[in-house]
């Protein structure tokens, strides 16, 4: 910026703040200079100022329609960061990328069959105990699990974000899915139906009676004996006994590792899979623990049915230490044992080894004791009393052998903590990792006991 001066009386050099146009000043070297007020560049016109104009307005229009869009995307985000904030999410999470909307999860779903997932679960060949009822329940566990491979195999953020904000954190569980405490919720209706399945797999769920948990230790009454009744015109004083008996709830897990590839096949039934493998996996434990409890950390602190706690015993004689060494004396004492109370609703309870020894005894009169149908509806029977097949039992012969059992399980207890039933699928296990595996697990609390130890009695083979 250039500077003008004049002289004052003592002929010194003062600046002058606001020169006027066309006025004579000094410079700073004392000479004279007039004082010149720039000018703008004239404005060029077009030849044709008609186009010139015409080009001038559809220039502001395009400029506006862009500002208009633009401010039109900014108040659709506001909207939607509005609604986010009001149903109590944040608007950004660290597992979910900024911008992505509810919209994008369609896309989740589409290499998935939506038909075919779960499907097999609704087959009653397959699953002749228990099948999911509708489709509508079927989708859902469907779109659940799906979301939890997603979230845990291909670690999506998008199906991290849905599958919080598609499931209420009221009247659910918790799942973890990769890093320490990224908890996700779990819906009833899939930890219901994965308990369903289990049952299907458990003997021990099939006809023992489940307590409902709400704590970690809890007590229930059982009825000893009931009440008496008598003939006449008076009516005695009769009480039913009752004792109690405490749960405890244990720890129970159970994982399954599952290929790579099998999770990355979206053309097969990835839902029926992973609730099968792990049903049936916490189904045959519970199974295991019923029976062969040792009291033990093994089998969750447990004495089961075929432990020296068992009510009654019966034992071969001596030197019949194998399974074939059973006879039908053997399961007739047993059914002796208890009373004819005790006995409704009882049926035999062991391992397909021993079981092909028992469809061969015959009584005394060479008739078979195990009587079935061939072609009917109604099971065979053992002395006119039921039998269930279980796994878990014992299946080698061995010395001192509890093998066999027979009872009511409605003289088992079993409690179910509520609230504490998990999916957790781990990534980065070492292990898995070298074998193209993800590890799945189920983890739930259960507690077992006898309700009535004289409600039971197991068959042993001789000591030697």
């Amino acid at each position: 910026m250039k500077h003008y001066f004049k002289k004052d009386e003592a002929g010194n050099l003062i600046l002058v703040p606001n020169p006027e146009e066309g006025a004579t000043y000094l410079d700073a070297d004392g000479n004279e200079v007039i004082h010149e007020v720039p000018r703008a560049p004239a404005v060029h016109t077009d030849d044709n100022p008609i186009k010139e104009l015409t080009g001038l307005i559809t220039s502001m229009a395009e400029n506006q329609n862009r500002v208009l869009e633009r401010v039109d995307s900014m108040e659709t985000a506001i909207a939607m960061y509005r609604e986010a904030a009001a149903r109590g999410f944040p608007i950004q999470s660290p597992q979910a990328p900024a911008g992505v909307t509810p919209d994008d999860t369609k896309d989740i779903f589409k290499p998935f069959d939506l038909a075919k997932q779960g499907k097999d679960l609704m087959d009653k060949f397959r699953h002749p105990g228990y099948q999911i009822q509708n489709h509508e329940t079927r989708e859902e566990v469907a779109k659940w699990m799906i979301l939890f491979v997603k979230a845990g195999f291909y670690q999506d953020p998008v199906a991290m974000r849905e599958i919080r904000e598609r499931y209420p954190k009221q009247g659910v569980t918790k799942t973890a899915i990769g890093d320490s405490g990224n908890e996700f919720p779990i819906p009833d209706i899939v930890d219901s139906e994965i308990l369903h399945f289990m049952r299907e797999r458990s003997v021990a769920l099939q006809y023992a009676r489940v307590w409902p948990m709400i704590s970690e230790k809890q007590s229930f009454p059982q009825e000893v004996s009931g009440v008496t009744l008598g003939w006449g015109n008076t009516t005695a004083n009769s009480d039913p006994t009752i004792s109690e008996v405490e749960l405890d709830a244990e720890e129970l897990s159970a994982y399954s590792a599952v290929r790579n590839t099998t999770l990355a096949d979206s053309r097969s039934d990835i839902v029926s899979w992973l609730t099968e493998i792990m049903a049936e996996a916490a189904g045959q434990e519970l199974d295991n623990c019923t029976w062969n409890g040792d009291g033990t950390s093994t089998y969750a602190s447990v004495y089961g049915i075929l432990s020296s706690s068992c009510g009654y015993s019966v034992v071969m004689a001596s030197g019949s230490t194998a399974f074939s060494n059973l006879t039908g004396d053997h399961l007739s004492e047993m059914i002796s044992k208890l009373d004819g109370l005790k006995k409704q609703g009882a049926r035999f309870h062991m391992n397909g080894v021993p079981l092909h020894f028992v469809r061969s005894l015959k009584d005394s009169s060479n008739r078979p004791i195990f009587t079935e149908t061939i072609g009917g509806g109604i099971p065979g029977t053992i002395w006119g009393y039921p039998y269930s097949e279980v796994i878990q039992m014992p299946s080698t012969s061995a010395a001192n052998t509890a093998f066999l059992s027979f009872g009511n399980l409605r003289y088992w207890a079993i409690g179910r903590r509520l609230d504490t039933a998990t999916l957790e699928v781990n990534p980065y296990a070492s292990t898995a990792w070298t074998t193209n595996r993800k590890w799945f697990k189920l983890y739930q609390r259960w507690a077992l006991k006898f309700g009535l130890p004289n409600g039971f009695v197991r068959l042993l083979t001789a000591s030697s």
